[in-house]
């Protein structure tokens, strides 16, 4: 079933205040396998509203928006095939954004604007030129249709993240190794919050299921800091008259501790809008499941979850080997 008819259908009746704009079809089916029978899988999930809306809706609300931030998990296929539909409802509605991608980093930009400059109409061979797989990203294939989309609409794509050799610095030299002007400019002088900084804290923390020490978490913080503020500094020098789209990891959207938050402090008038695309877990079926802090993101965007090996059980073999 079409997934524009499949959300339009579960949110007959909701509307709201933006005007309906008419959209590109939505994929059909869904690739991921888990969970599909999950009632929230199809619909989107407006924050601020409290209520469903259509697909339609909400490119019309994040069409007038300068930034636009798209979070996904990175293994699951379906949130690039709607990531991609984004960037195609932008460029319906007569928008061209830049389109900055957390994959791409800094000293891979000559490789992508060598790559564009050769085949700026296939986006086949575009993470060969990238070593994308090589870098430890799930295949191109899941993420060519976001590429595809950019290049059928004349959309310009940027690098997002720090360069190898700078995190590889970052470690060792903390803020240093961004110099002190670059520091400072992108905001990274002025500290989160105390509840800011700990759900970061956290967050890292999970992400390396509780295997990390304090102090190895502590020497993380600085690190993830700085490759939210790359992010932010990737919209803004990107944008075109009509502003930037990312294309990061869920957890780099954020907007009590991630890039929006960099952003929003140095510009703090343009508009942001912040779709989340959120796989549907099992028995969760209220919106409010998936929402671990109010206002972290614009819209939710449910879709089954995709089936993955247990990496923190990977991750305890490992540690256990190195032990």
């Amino acid at each position: 079933m079409n997934l524009v008819r499949l959300a339009a259908a579960v949110v007959l009746g909701v509307g709201i205040a933006s005007p309906v704009l008419a959209a590109p079809s939505l994929p059909e089916g869904w690739q991921s396998t888990l969970n599909r029978d999950n009632p929230l899988v199809g619909k989107i999930w407006a924050v601020d509203r409290k209520a469903f809306v259509t697909p339609e809706e909400m490119a019309a609300d994040i069409g007038s928006a300068r930034f636009v931030l798209a979070g996904e998990t990175h293994d699951n296929p379906d949130h690039h095939r709607l990531q991609a539909w984004i960037l195609s409802a932008l460029a319906e509605g007569g928008r061209k954004p830049a389109v900055v991608f957390e994959m791409i980093p800094a000293d891979k930009a000559a490789a992508l604007k060598d790559y564009l400059a050769s085949d700026p109409r296939d986006a086949s061979g575009m993470g060969t030129a990238l070593a994308w797989e090589k870098r430890g990203w799930p295949a191109w294939s899941m993420y060519r249709p976001i590429a595809e989309a950019a290049l059928a609409a004349h959309l310009p794509m940027a690098a997002g993240d720090l360069s190898r050799d700078t995190l590889k610095r970052f470690r060792s030299e903390g803020l240093a190794a961004l110099g002190e002007r670059t520091a400072k400019h992108w905001g990274l002088e002025t500290p989160l919050s105390p509840a800011g900084l700990e759900t970061l804290k956290q967050d890292l923390r999970e992400g390396h299921c509780d295997l990390l020490p304090e102090p190895a978490l502590d020497a993380m913080v600085p690190v993830q800091r700085a490759r939210d503020a790359s992010l932010a500094e990737g919209l803004l020098s990107n944008a075109t008259r009509d502003g930037a789209v990312l294309i990061a990891g869920r957890g780099h959207v954020r907007r009590d501790m991630a890039a929006p938050w960099y952003l929003r402090a140095r510009e703090p008038g343009a508009s942001i809008r912040i779709v989340a695309m959120v796989e549907a877990e099992d028995g969760e079926t209220s919106p409010a499941d998936y929402l671990p802090a109010p206002e972290l993101y614009d819209y939710l965007w449910f879709t089954p979850k995709a089936e993955r090996s247990d990496k923190c059980a990977e991750l305890k073999e490992q540690f256990g080997k190195k032990k």
